[in-house]
């Protein structure tokens, strides 16, 4: 600010440099130096300085540049014109005026009144301020005259001749006196009130500036007394005004102070204190007008010319002083002294008698001018304390008549000036003798006249605290006392003085004593001494010479006058007066403002008096007097401020008679516990005396006192809430809440419709209520229960009153306040009305504050929206009828200060997001006014924002605003980002160019940025706002996508975000030392303590904001570019810098080294609990916490500032009474809050390091994470970053759930890492396997270690799984990336038999887990679904053979923990409504798990036992089984049905446990009362028909069933025995069909392709992006399974090695199937015909996949084509998906006859697919805490192994083709040996023998082709395994199948 002060040129900014304080009070003078060098011409000329007119200055307008040097425009030059036009003023100044303008509006083409009023305001102040600035750098000398390193040159110049300055000023201010108005002006009335306000402020400026010259001048002024008086006269002190008759009131008051000016300025240029000086010490070097013959002579003259008015008066009084010490001065001649003797003797008359000088002063200074606000008020007072004193050295204070007078002016004068009254009480003081006499005067005359004594000793004890000591000190020593008594009385008797022969008065009796003669309230000792000292023939006025303390005196006659009731008080008969009272009780609200001076008053010098005596005392005075017929009102009010002032040491007397008085409301109760609203209400005698006086009077006195008691109460139960006991707390609450009733209903609602005689009480009142209000709202109640002292509830009861149930009578009230701000401040401020200015400030102020605390209550409790957020944005207020959206952004101009305008600001921002929850939000921008209104808002506080001038919190506040309005006023944020281009109510650009808009809060924001370095070292909290601004702006991209890319484009952005990023890290020295040294740290200075924390804070904060900046700008650009693969050579340059940069340089790394380290002192969290125990009065210090209503928005709690506790509030309530270890208490609270600030820093920052490395991560890939010369992608180091990470999360958090939250971020972030690590290329796959092992091995450490405590957090999963979460999802994603088989390969023995023990250690964790997981699910205590899915998927994944060699060994461990039963109940759950909405996300996993554990023998049993089946034949879905109505596409979600899916597992369980569990009887009834129960679904998924839709959830069905009757084929025996051998009959019946239609659709592609409709999301995704052929490659591959399964089931079932190998006699002939028929129509069912279509299809496939391995022309075709090898198509499709082994047969089952019957499926095993049976984790977005589960893509694997997932396994085709001969070859057997067969199907069969035979050759010179390949090409694109399955067909099969067709069908 004080640079942007010092560059200004305006005379306002010298004016505010000048009037602006630091913290210290102090002024910066070198700033001032600077301005002043640069105005000093200026200053000097006066208002001069404004030249008139020319015409050479018109014509240089157009060349003229502004301070930026920049031409102005068209529109300002126009206005200058006008201005200079208007009030004739140079143009080229005129310019300089519209420069000061421009920057708080916007001057369009279109020039309007308004706008012209405004230039004036400006141009008006800067005449002000000119004249202003001189007479304060006056002040500042003058103050600082002993300091010569303050002093100023140009000031000191300018003082040096005052005198001409002076009469320079002189001469302007009777020019402004008796000027005219410039006829613009003359138009209208109003138009010429604003001139008259001006005129009257500028001579009220020349005013003040010359008093101020006057007395701070070092020259000469004898010539200036006859200049000013001539003046003076001449302009009748002022009164000649041109405009007088057309004053309002508010001119009127103007003009009385520019009238009481022209007093104290003709006193003042009398230079009396030089001639104080010169009186008191003789020194000839001094001059003074005295001394000057002609001078004294000139202005006799003057004086005695001149009329006896009233305003001559202190100037004639002044002067007679002047003359006497004309008098005697040596150098005069004996005639001239005896003239000016008499002459001086005449004025004094005239001044004293005629002009009552005394009571004239006596009325102004109630002015406020004198109020100690006044910045000239202790330089007037000065100067009148100088005049007495002057008096006082010529006239005995006793002589001068009107001593009341005369004491009632000096107490006015000294009042809070500690200077002048510490004067008074020095040893021997020179300047304030006078004042002492007059002291010692009233003394003397007490108590007969009481009051001038006690009003003096009133005023001196307002100077500070010494002062009112010495004050109750004198009063408690009287050397006498002073009555009127007849010397008649008998109790006195007369004598005379031996020696000096005065007559003396003896007591010889009881002299009765009081202050009128006849009525005494107490009685004086005998033997008393006295004199006269009244004259003769006057009343008897005796002086007794008695000491005693005036103490006791004052409490006899207060307890005189409190025994008085009401019936018998008549003041004419009274002993003591109201009038006395009211002076003691002015005196002891005096002293009573120092606690130890009131603690010493009442116990040591009220003689007589307990110390409670005083308070009942007060509250009988107060009672009485009230109910007087007219009460005192200033008395009681007294009495009230009194009682405030003992509020806090005598608070349980206080409280206590509180309760018991009949003057404050109360409240009607029959409990003794305080029961809240429902009692009923007594008005009180503060309502009467409001009604029945001080409505009628206007004058507010008792209740503004009863209101600051009320405050004061409030404040004092506040601050004992702790201290008190149960009993006095109620008592609080009991008294309180009636008072708040009072005020809210009494007063707060009427008080704006009230008569005032002053209007400065109605806004006082206003405040004060307020201010009531907002301390009941701010306090923080920090017990709870039955120890609550009721805050809380009142609290509740403002609240709810004002937001709900007080409705439109208390909303109005308060929204008139906030609503009549701008207009009352343009009122008064046009009159300069200070005083009343000042208080509408803190009026609006405190009525902003309120409205805001009450919003904040509102958004922390939610809710529905109150009647006061609806009133606030409905009401419309004003003469302009604004709405009140307008009015509070209007504040923003400071017209009732900054404190407004940032309340303003802050309720804004507390309305936009209440409003947000709102069912229709409204939109502030139609709420602004007119087009240009809104434009001028929006202007100004952009122009705010970016203006250091302005507070540091007002700048953030105002950012919070323009931030929140990006996410809840989006036409608001358009003005803001573009106002100079956007119309302000439709909110569209008017240019569509992708530039920045100059006025844009964009460029405010990139400006600071430019500066961060600067900013970090000056005001370090404004650059996080910034950033947080930018970060949302990104966040809403794509509302703003014009000026996001304008951004984006802006390098010296992206290079200001990376020089905040690559700077090294910050720290305080306080996080990284030890606890027990924390506060010795920087010298235990806490300023700089504050000052590093606050650097620190905001310097991480600023890196947590950069950080998601640039994740979001990479999000923002792959979402608007539409890269798949975005890749940082496709970034905006800016970003790729950076990018490059940070991988070059290794700064992932770097900042993943610290990021994740939280710098958290756990110790001293600790010992803040330990120490609240020990406290006073021990209490919850966690009440003590900071609630905010939003983390980014609150700007009452800044980071940095301490805000993790209330240190503000704690310590009002702790040091109330507090001892040392209270003490210590806070400042460990201190230094707790501190290390805070810093720890919340850096969880931001490691949130947004989080969030920043998910977004690159899976947009780069984890390359980008560090460089390595090793590898392309850098992968080596990406490992050492995920160790580093691993390292983070093993740290132990010390049991805090600070560090345990940091431990979650890092672990979701490694979460993160890991699902994006890269597996695609080969040189990735070796890191994986060189490095993965360590972290799996390192991350299961960390699961398994204590701190984690993996077990306890299932145990209270509130607090634990947020972190286990991850851990366990990362350690799934881990073990699911070392299936690949090169990852495999490359791993040494030793190292996967360490995996393997890590695997068998961390195994029964996660049982445990599961186990406590899934019982509390399933229990209903925790919804635990979200990680019993990882869990489930954890189990499934350790089963598999890679991880576990010997899974039967872990049988013990699943039944312990009881993981069979778990899983089937989870199972069971899963389907217990059969509602799909309802399904839980567990279902997929648990079915995988029942799988998984199936596959393993052993396993089996368990489950078999544990009722599986059972489970499978009932739960929620067998009805809809059994009717057949699981339908494979769920037409409400448009995908596939999840029952569906979970049908397809069950198929595939019961499948696997069938292949283990075939030879136990029960479980093979079971199985076949599963298929006829669910017959009608098996049913409907063999159903082949041609007519149907074929989809890839169809045929995964179809494979599964299909894959279940290949099992039971294997176990016909069984079957026939257990009575279901029917069941395999009808299975082939339906299979051929199958078999038809799929040969069919494979030998037709156009067909199959009409027929293949998508059911997932993914495929009609990929089917609109025009990926149609993925689709078909996949049906085609299940189809291939689905027939496969069928021919297997076939040889299954015929028992193809008997056929074979034994003679033809013992084939089984019942088990001809296919007919041997060459054609069938496709309707029909399969023949040996529809089998060589297979095989020519199969040998097709695999001769263009021969072609494509040699690398000859043509492609693939049929089942390879886009296909290499399925092995490494789907390995890395993402680490979400699971990997596993090939579905396929591993080897020829002709390989070896003897395997033939127990040969591998010809699927797999379990059969589970993708599609149907994996759990895919997928990671949580930014934010979120935990895994979100969804359906895993296709091509996922499960229960480690896959369906047909697609077509070009070149392992399955060559089997299926195997399988084809093999069928073919047996069927022909079979049919050709049949004994029913008639001779000429025979023959028939010899010809398909035949083709047969040629068919086998054919193939085996096709296979044969395979060894053309080269060896690279067969070793990569074909497979070892392929390989030797062409081997063993040609060579070993083949053969066979040849011999055998040959030898058994005989053909030749």
């Amino acid at each position: 600010m004080d640079k942007k002060l010092s560059q200004s040129g305006s005379f306002a900014s010298l004016f505010t440099a000048i009037t602006v304080q630091d913290e210290d009070g102090q002024n910066n003078i070198e700033v001032i130096k600077k301005l002043v060098d640069t105005h000093l011409t200026n200053l000097e000329l006066g208002l001069d300085a404004f030249k008139a007119p020319s015409a050479s200055a018109r014509s240089s307008m157009a060349s003229a540049t502004n301070t930026e040097g920049k031409k102005y425009s068209e529109a300002q030059i126009n206005l200058a014109k006008r201005l200079s036009d208007i009030v004739k003023l140079d143009e080229t100044q005129a310019l300089k005026v519209i420069d000061e303008l421009v920057l708080e509006v916007e001057v369009p083409e279109k020039i309007t009144e308004d706008l012209v009023l405004k230039a004036l305001d400006v141009y008006w102040k800067e005449r002000s301020s000119l004249v202003a600035s001189l007479g304060r750098l006056a002040k500042l000398a003058k103050d600082n005259e002993t300091s010569p390193e303050l002093q100023i040159p140009g000031v000191e110049r300018i003082l040096s001749r005052s005198t001409a300055a002076i009469i320079k000023l002189l001469g302007q201010w009777k020019s402004k006196v008796t000027e005219t108005a410039p006829d613009y002006f003359l138009t209208n009335l109003e138009l010429l009130e604003l001139w008259i306000g001006q005129s009257l402020t500028e001579q009220s400026a020349l005013l003040e500036t010359m008093i101020s010259l006057v007395y701070a001048g070092r020259d000469d002024k004898s010539s200036l007394p006859a200049n000013v008086l001539s003046t003076l006269l001449e302009t009748n002190f002022g009164a000649e005004q041109t405009y007088r008759s057309k004053f309002k009131i508010e001119a009127i008051d103007l003009y009385e102070n520019a009238r009481i000016l022209c007093l104290v300025f003709s006193v003042a240029s009398l230079d009396l204190e030089n001639l104080y000086t010169l009186s008191t010490v003789d020194d000839p070097s001094r001059n003074h007008i005295y001394k000057s013959a002609a001078q004294i002579q000139t202005i006799n003259v003057a004086l005695q010319s001149a009329g006896r008015d009233q305003e001559l008066a202190p100037f004639i009084l002044a002067w007679s002083c002047v003359l006497s010490a004309r008098i005697n001065s040596d150098n005069i001649q004996s005639a001239e002294r005896q003239a000016l003797t008499s002459l001086a003797a005449k004025l004094v008359y005239v001044a004293m008698e005629t002009l009552d000088v005394f009571t004239f002063l006596q009325t102004f200074f109630s002015n406020e001018l004198f109020d100690k606000t006044s910045a000239f008020g202790t330089t007037y007072k000065r100067i009148l304390f100088i005049f007495f004193e002057l008096i006082f050295l010529d006239h005995e204070p006793r002589v001068i008549k009107n001593f009341t007078g005369l004491v009632n002016c000096l107490s006015e004068v000294l009042q809070n000036e500690p200077e002048l009254c510490l004067l008074i009480w020095g040893e021997s003081p020179t300047l304030g003798q006078g004042t002492v006499k007059v002291l010692e005067t009233a003394r003397g005359r007490f108590p007969l006249q009481l009051e001038p004594l006690l009003k003096l000793l009133a005023a001196l004890a307002t100077g500070g605290e010494a002062s009112a000591s010495r004050a109750a000190i004198y009063l408690h020593v009287l050397p006498s006392l002073t009555h009127l008594i007849p010397l008649s009385v008998p109790c006195i008797e007369q004598d005379i003085h031996p020696v000096t022969g005065d007559a003396i008065i003896r007591s010889k009796g009881e002299v009765p004593f009081g202050i009128l003669p006849d009525r005494p309230f107490m009685a004086l000792p005998i033997g008393l001494t006295g004199h006269l000292v009244s004259a003769e023939n006057t009343a008897q006025i005796v002086r007794w010479t008695y000491s005693n303390s005036g103490w006791a005196l004052v409490h006899d006659m207060l307890d005189v006058f409190r025994q008085v009731t009401q019936a018998d008080y008549e003041p004419s008969f009274s002993s003591v007066q109201v009038g006395h009272v009211k002076a003691i009780m002015g005196l002891l609200q005096s002293l009573f403002l120092y606690p130890s001076v009131s603690t010493d008053l009442v116990e040591s010098f009220f003689a007589g008096s307990s110390r409670a005596a005083i308070v009942p005392t007060f509250f009988a005075i107060l009672d009485q007097s009230s109910k007087f017929q007219n009460p005192p009102l200033d008395m009681i009010a007294s009495c009230l401020k009194c009682l405030t002032h003992l509020c806090n040491p005598y608070a349980q007397e206080i409280w206590l008679y509180l309760k018991q008085s009949s003057f404050l409301p109360s409240v009607i109760t029959t409990t003794a516990q305080f029961t809240g609203i429902s009692q009923v209400q007594t008005s009180g005698l503060a309502f009467n005396l409001l009604t029945r006086s001080e409505c009628v009077q206007g004058n507010y006195s008792t209740t503004l006192a009863f209101l600051s008691l009320t405050q004061e109460l409030i404040l004092n139960a506040q601050h004992g809430e702790i201290w008190d006991s149960k009993e006095l707390r109620h008592l609080k609450t009991e008294v309180l809440y009636p008072c708040l009733a009072y005020l809210q209903n009494n007063i707060f609602t009427n008080y704006d419709n009230w008569h005032y005689s002053n209007v400065h009480d109605r806004f006082v009142i206003g405040s004060k209520v307020l201010s009531i209000f907002n301390s009941t709202l701010d306090d923080l109640p920090l017990l709870s229960g039955s120890d609550s002292v009721g805050l809380s509830t009142l609290q509740e009861y403002l609240v709810k009153n004002f937001l709900y149930d007080g409705g439109k009578q208390l909303a109005l009230p308060l929204v008139s306040i906030i609503g009549a701000g701008p207009d009352l401040a343009a009122y008064f401020s046009k009159y300069d009305r200070q005083r009343e200015m000042a208080q509408i400030e803190i009026m609006v102020a405190q009525g902003l504050k309120f409205v805001k605390s009450l919003l904040r209550h509102r958004k922390m409790a939610g809710g529905e929206p109150s009647f006061l957020e609806v009133y606030l944005v409905d009401r419309t207020v004003g003469r302009s009828n604004s709405s009140l959206i307008h009015v509070l952004a209007s504040y923003s101009n400071f017209s009732c200060g900054l404190e407004a305008a940032h309340f303003s600001v802050d309720i804004l921002t507390l309305l936009c997001s209440l409003t947000a929850e709102w069912p229709t939000r409204p939109s502030f921008v139609g709420y602004l006014g007119t087009t240009a209104q809104a434009q001028q808002l929006i202007t100004t506080l952009i122009n705010r924002v970016g203006n250091d001038y302005h507070s540091l919190t007002y700048r953030i506040a105002l950012w919070n605003l323009i931030t929140i309005t990006l996410t809840t006023q989006p036409g608001l944020a358009t003005l803001f980002l573009a106002n100079d281009r956007v119309d302000p109510i439709t909110g569209v650009l008017d240019d569509k160019s992708r530039e920045i808009g100059k006025n844009s809060v964009v460029v405010k924001g990139l400006n600071i940025l430019k500066k961060h370095d600067a900013i970090l070292n000056s005001e370090p909290e404004i650059l996080p706002p910034v950033l947080f601004f930018f970060d949302t702006l990104w966040h809403n991209a794509k509302d703003h996508s014009v000026l996001a890319r304008s951004i984006q484009e802006n390098e010296e952005f992206w290079k200001n975000l990376g020089d905040i990023l690559v700077s090294g890290p910050l720290n305080t020295g306080l996080e990284t030392s030890e606890w027990k040294d924390v506060a010795t740290q920087h010298g235990g200075d806490a300023r700089i303590q504050i000052s590093k924390t606050s650097l620190v804070s905001a310097d991480t904060r600023s890196r947590a904001h950069a950080f998601r900046i640039i994740a979001l700008a990479v999000h923002f650009q792959r979402a608007t570019k539409g890269n798949a693969n975005l890749d940082i050579e496709s970034l905006p340059k800016g970003l790729k810098e950076f990018f490059k940069a940070a991988v070059d340089r290794r700064r992932f790394l770097d900042w993943n080294s610290y990021i994740p380290n939280i710098h958290f002192h756990v110790a001293g969290v600790r010992e803040l609990q330990m120490m609240s125990r020990n406290l006073s009065s021990p209490f919850d210090y966690s009440k003590l916490a900071v609630r905010k209503w939003d983390d980014n928005y609150d700007s009452d709690y800044l980071p940095g500032a301490s805000y993790m506790f209330d240190l503000e509030r704690a310590q009002a309530k702790l040091m109330w009474r507090g001892t040392e270890r209270d003490r210590r208490f806070i400042r460990t609270l201190f230094h707790v809050n501190l290390n805070w600030s810093v720890v919340n820093a850096e969880m931001q920052r490691l949130s947004a390091w989080r969030f920043f490395i998910e977004v690159v991560t899976s947009n780069f890939g984890t390359s980008v994470l560090a460089k390595d010369n090793t590898t392309v992608h850098g992968s080596g180091s990406f490992y050492q970053f995920v160790i580093d990470l691993l390292d983070h999360i093993e740290r132990n958090t010390k049991d805090s759930v600070v560090l345990r939250t940091a431990r979650q971020d890092c672990c979701l972030m490694l979460q993160s890492v890991i699902e994006n690590t890269p597996s695609t290329s080969m040189a990735d796959k070796k890191n994986l396997a060189a490095h993965f092992p360590e972290v799996v091995n390192k991350l299961q450490k960390v699961i398994q270690s204590a701190d984690i405590g993996l077990v306890q957090a299932f145990q209270s999963p509130n607090d634990g799984n947020a972190t286990s979460m991850p851990l366990l999802l990362t350690l799934l994603i881990c073990y699911r990336s070392m299936h690949d088989k090169d990852v495999l390969s490359s791993l040494d023995a030793e190292t996967l038999g360490e995996l393997q023990k890590s695997v068998g250690r961390v195994f029964p964790l996660i049982a445990n887990c599961f186990s406590f997981a899934g019982q509390a699910h399933l229990l209903g205590q925790h919804d635990q679904s979200n990680i019993l899915v990882v869990l489930l998927a954890l189990l499934e994944e350790i089963c598999r053979p890679i991880w576990s060699p010997h899974p039967a060994l872990w049988i013990p461990i699943l039944r312990s923990v009881e993981v069979f039963h778990l899983t089937l109940q989870l199972c069971a759950r899963s389907f217990s409504t059969a509602d799909y909405e309802s399904r839980p996300s567990y279902f997929e996993g648990s079915l995988n798990l029942l799988l998984a554990l199936a596959n393993v023998p052993e396993m089996a049993e368990h489950l078999m036992e544990a009722g599986i089946m059972s489970t499978f034949a009932h739960n929620g879905l067998s009805p809809l089984l059994q009717r057949g109505e699981i339908n494979h596409l769920d037409e409400a979600h448009g995908d596939r049905g999840d029952w569906h899916q979970a049908w397809c597992m069950i198929l595939a369980t019961v499948t696997s446990l069938l292949r283990h569990l075939s030879s136990r009887e029960t479980f093979m009834q079971s199985l076949i009362g599963f298929i006829h129960l669910y017959g009608n679904q098996i049913s409907k998924g063999l159903d082949s028909s041609t007519d149907r839709p074929l989809t890839s959830a169809k045929l995964e069905e179809m494979e599964r069933i299909t894959m279940l009757f290949y099992e039971l084929s294997k176990n016909e025996a069984r079957l026939d025995v257990l009575g279901g051998g029917d069941l395999l009959k009808a299975f082939f019946d339906r299979s051929l069909f199958i078999l038809q239609h799929a040969i069919h659709l494979f030998t037709h592609p156009h067909t199959l392709a009409s027929v293949i409709v998508p059911i997932t999301r993914a495929e009609h995704k990929e089917k609109e992006a025009g990926q149609g052929s993925a689709l078909v490659t996949a049906i085609e591959g299940k189809l291939a399974s689905v027939v496969r399964n069928i021919l297997s089931a076939i040889l299954a079932w015929t028992d193809p090695a008997t056929i074979l190998i034994k003679s033809n006699i013992e084939w089984p002939f019942r088990k001809t199937t296919i007919a041997p028929i060459s054609n069938t129509p496709v309707y029909e069912p399969a023949s040996i015909g529809t089998m060589f279509d297979l095989v020519q299809y199969a040998t097709t496939s695999l001769k263009e996949w021969e072609a494509r391995l040699e690398g000859k022309a043509g492609g693939a075709a049929g089942l390879f084509k886009d296909l290499a090898d399925d092995d490494q198509k789907d390995v890395s499709t993402t680490s979400l998906n699971a990997g596993g082994t090939s579905s396929s047969k591993s080897t020829s089952k002709l390989a070896w006859f003897g395997n033939l019957s127990t040969g591998p499926a010809p699927s797999t095993s379990t059969g589970v697919s993708s599609a149907s049976g994996s759990s895919s984790i997928t990671p949580p977005t930014s934010g979120s805490s935990g895994a979100n589960v969804s359906k895993p893509e296709t091509g996922s694997e499960s229960a480690f192994a896959t369906l047909s997932t697609n077509t070009g396994s070149s392992t399955r085709m060559i089997s299926l083709l195997e399988d084809a001969l093999v069928v073919i070859a047996t069927q022909l057997g079979l049919y050709m040996y049949h004994p029913q067969l008639e001779g000429s199907v025979r023959r028939d069969i010899q010809d398909l023998a035949v083709d047969l035979v040629g068919t086998l050759n054919s193939t085996a010179r096709m296979l044969q082709r395979f060894d053309n390949v080269p060896v690279q090409a067969r070793k990569e694109g074909l497979g070892a395994e392929a390989n030797a399955q062409i081997r063993s067909l040609r060579g070993e099969m083949i053969p066979v199948l040849k011999q055998f067709v040959q030898s058994k069908i005989n053909i030749s």
